[in-house]
């Protein structure tokens, strides 16, 4: 075997540290700050959409802030409108339940005098009423018509009803 010839190890030697040396240097000086500046610029972009996610996550949580306090301050709009629209609406009912019943006080006290007048006409005519039923029922009991003079004329006083 060649290899373990020990008159070529010099040779050997000598292309060993050559071809380590050349390997070394392509490495060192190419192949590695290569791989590094890849490694550099993944780890930058990753650094870079890191930072974007928490900016994001922080604008996210802002704008959520935001929407919560913009619909709590709806909330409350909406609860003092609906409390105005029910105070007002107590007032409009309140009003018109005076206003009906003022008009069926009215409409009542129209009635009352309605009905005082009519008493007044039946009192005025219960008199004459009563003469002529009296007068009829002296006719058919005694046969004998009697006129309006032959009843006493007392004092009328009202009949109450």
């Amino acid at each position: 075997m060649p290899q373990l010839d020990i008159s070529t190890f010099p040779s050997q030697l000598f292309w060993l540290l050559i071809c380590f040396l050349a390997l070394y240097v392509i490495l060192a000086y190419i192949a590695v700050p290569k791989i590094t500046q890849v490694l550099e610029k993944r780890q930058d972009i990753i650094e870079e959409k890191i930072n974007k996610a928490s900016a994001d996550r922080e604008q996210a949580e802002n704008l959520l802030a935001d929407y919560e306090a913009t619909l709590a301050k709806a909330r409350d709009i909406a609860q003092q409108n609906l409390k105005s629209n029910i105070q007002v609406t107590n007032a409009e009912i309140v009003n018109k339940q005076k206003d009906f019943l003022d008009k069926l006080n009215e409409h009542l006290h129209l009635m009352e005098q309605n009905l005082y007048r009519a008493r007044l006409e039946a009192t005025s005519e219960i008199s004459f009423v009563a003469t002529d039923v009296a007068n009829e029922i002296l006719l058919k009991l005694t046969g004998h018509p009697y006129s309006p003079d032959d009843f006493p004329q007392g004092k009328e006083e009202p009949i109450c009803l």
